[in-house]
């Protein structure tokens, strides 16, 4: 039942808190990991870093009314966030980023189906084999600076996307 899944219209870059709040839910997250490491292939090529340069890789669940909607792995340069603390990433990292002046751009989108393994399952309280819908997205500041690289993992009926065009 489409009505009682989450929406998130696909233009321009927003946050999940803000996607919630918006449809009268409340957000939250459970913080699975959190972390200070050098980058991977993937990651050095998807946010223009240099391999020696450490990223943040935090895991967490958000939830929706207490309900779990995404499994997600955030990826984020330290030269970015160096000077705030773990919380003002872990429950509200855009609104942080724009609290210290940065600016939000574009954000590039790659959405597909999937079936959940075993872990993200569990954290999404969902069986084994689930159809869920992965995403990847690396959002940019409006200078055009990748600062952000996710993967998630959506509960399918929970959660939709739609698009809509000017």
């Amino acid at each position: 039942v489409a009505s009682t899944r989450v929406q998130e219209k696909m233009r321009g870059t927003t946050s999940f808190t803000e996607i919630i709040k918006a449809q009268g839910k409340t957000p939250s997250s459970q913080l699975i990991s959190y972390r200070r490491t050098l980058p991977s292939k993937e990651e050095v090529e998807k946010l223009g870093i240099e391999k020696t340069e450490n990223v943040i890789r935090m895991e967490r669940v958000r939830y929706a009314d207490n309900i779990p909607v995404v499994y997600e792995v955030a990826s984020i340069p330290e030269k970015f966030i160096k000077n705030f603390n773990k919380e003002e990433i872990t429950k509200h990292f855009f609104q942080t980023l724009q609290e210290h002046g940065y600016k939000i751009g574009k954000s590039q989108q790659t959405i597909y189906a999937r079936l959940a393994k075993e872990k993200i399952a569990q954290y999404l309280e969902i069986p084994r084999g689930h159809a869920i819908l992965g995403l990847t997205q690396i959002s940019y500041f409006d200078n055009g600076t990748a600062f952000e690289y996710v993967k998630s993992q959506y509960v399918g009926k929970r959660f939709e996307f739609y698009l809509e065009n000017n």
